[in-house]
């Protein structure tokens, strides 16, 4: 008798893990340099359609380290980042993804805005990992505790893995 072959199908769960790198280019006047650090998100499984997209529901926490000048002196400042939000593709190309929450020391937005390559990474070279490459930017209501609100802009590349 013969024997059956087993096929055993791996499928995704739709959760993913993002880790981008942040490199500041512009900066409010409560930096005396602009912010580079690192961005993590956790994009879960679910969401909703907005009109023809899909709306992803995601977390994002990070880092970021810069300078702020008081009265001559220069001290090290790094506001962090948490929040709640999700993500737009639009044709598996452009990206868009927001999250509200705490930036610095006040309540604000981070958001992120470029191009995803998962047709090339995942489609065509069959990689479990995705590449994104756009810019970020960061504002905050309160962003060193003073009342003082502000906000950079960043180059951003984001690696994501899928599981």
């Amino acid at each position: 008798a013969k024997e059956a072959e087993e096929v055993v199908a791996k499928e995704s769960l739709g959760w993913s893990v993002g880790a981008t790198a942040s490199v500041g280019l512009v900066a409010g006047e409560t930096f005396s340099n602009v912010p580079v650090g690192a961005t993590m998100v956790i994009t879960t499984p679910y969401g909703f359609k907005l009109g023809p997209l899909d709306y992803t529901i995601s977390l994002g926490f990070g880092s970021y380290s810069g300078n702020q000048e008081v009265n001559g002196v220069d001290n090290d400042f790094s506001p962090s980042f948490v929040g709640l939000g999700g993500n737009l593709t639009l044709a598996n190309f452009i990206f868009a993804e927001g999250h509200v929450g705490n930036v610095g020391e006040g309540t604000g937005f981070r958001g992120f805005a470029g191009i995803t390559l998962e047709r090339l990474m995942k489609n065509s070279l069959n990689l479990p990992f995705n590449l994104l490459v756009g810019s970020e930017a960061f504002y905050s209501t309160d962003m060193a505790g003073a009342g003082n609100p502000s906000g950079w802009a960043a180059l951003g590349l984001r690696l994501d893995y899928g599981f």
